[in-house]
């Protein structure tokens, strides 16, 4: 009975990680409107993203009676692991000024060979030859997506090497920052608490280093200019942050920070149906060979969770 209750939480597990990834996704598709049509900087959308995000989850703790006290542990804790998602969600947003989203969503996917080797030099968590197979596959999956379209090419070639360079410097840089984001979520005094509860520290942490980073740059922080910025805020508030960051939590609980970083390649098969469906854009053989490796990825993280369920289970019996 109780192998069987491990196994439905890694499935749950494994379900929460796919749609952490899949709504992490859609950040381009409510904050490129932002800086295109609305002319919003980049420090003001992540500001209001963390500050609509954070009164979201604060509402959900009220009528979950859930309280935000926290150990003075815990939050020095939180801090800690905050500033790398504050980083992170800077990161990409600046970095969809130099190089296309594609080519940004392929470089961040290098967070979970970031998460693997972390994991197993501080957690001394084994890493298997199939564990690195099925990472290795799903970053070369998402290769294949990021470069299956036309735009790119083009691109590159209009702009200078030091805009190109500094594109992917920032875009490399949130694979870092945001493994050791999903790193840091096992501390102790951090994984012990509610997902909400610390999703909220991290949102209103995020928030108050924008404001303060703000003030040494000259625009500041805008107010929302219009409805239809309001409207593209608050869904990026609410996918891509709110839920998001709590299934991602509730994945690292049930199946760990290696498996969850995996599965993040669902982020890019989002990208790839908006990009089909609501911008029109090509589906290439580049594309289906990019989906089919992601797809492959995520069924043999399954089938390994499986097993190991399996092998548990004839280890007991035995």
């Amino acid at each position: 009975m109780k192998s069987k209750f491990l196994f439905l939480g890694k499935i749950k597990g494994i379900l929460f990680a796919l749609i952490s990834s899949g709504t992490f996704g859609l950040i381009p598709l409510f904050t490129l409107p932002l800086i295109q049509e609305e002319g919003m900087n980049e420090l003001s959308i992540v500001f209001h993203r963390y500050v609509l995000s954070a009164g979201l989850i604060a509402i959900l703790c009220l009528i979950d009676r859930k309280s935000l006290f926290i150990s003075f542990r815990s939050f020095i804790r939180l801090f800690f692991i905050s500033v790398f998602y504050a980083a992170t969600a800077v990161g990409l947003v600046y970095s969809y000024n130099y190089i296309p989203s594609g080519i940004v969503t392929t470089i961040h996917f290098l967070y979970p060979v970031v998460v693997v080797f972390l994991m197993a030099f501080f957690y001394k968590e084994t890493i298997s030859k199939q564990l690195l197979l099925i990472a290795f596959l799903a970053i070369v999956g998402v290769g294949f997506l990021a470069s299956s379209g036309s735009s790119g090419g083009q691109y590159l070639q209009g702009n200078t090497l030091g805009t190109l360079v500094l594109g992917l410097l920032l875009a490399l840089t949130t694979a870092f920052t945001y493994g050791i984001y999903i790193v840091g979520l096992n501390l102790r005094g951090i994984r012990e608490l509610d997902s909400k509860v610390i999703t909220f520290y991290v949102l209103v942490l995020g928030a108050l280093f924008y404001a303060l980073f703000a003030q040494f740059t000259p625009e500041g922080i805008q107010i929302i200019p219009s409805a239809k910025a309001w409207l593209n805020l608050s869904l990026l508030a609410l996918f891509p942050t709110v839920v998001s960051l709590i299934t991602l939590m509730l994945a690292v609980k049930n199946v760990g920070s290696t498996i969850t970083s995996i599965l993040g390649a669902a982020e890019p098969i989002v990208a790839i149906l908006c990009g089909v469906f609501i911008f029109e854009e090509a589906f290439t053989l580049g594309s289906f060979v990019g989906l089919s490796l992601v797809v492959t990825a995520v069924t043999l993280v399954m089938l390994n969770t499986a097993k190991k369920r399996t092998q548990k289970r004839m280890d007991v019996s035995s």
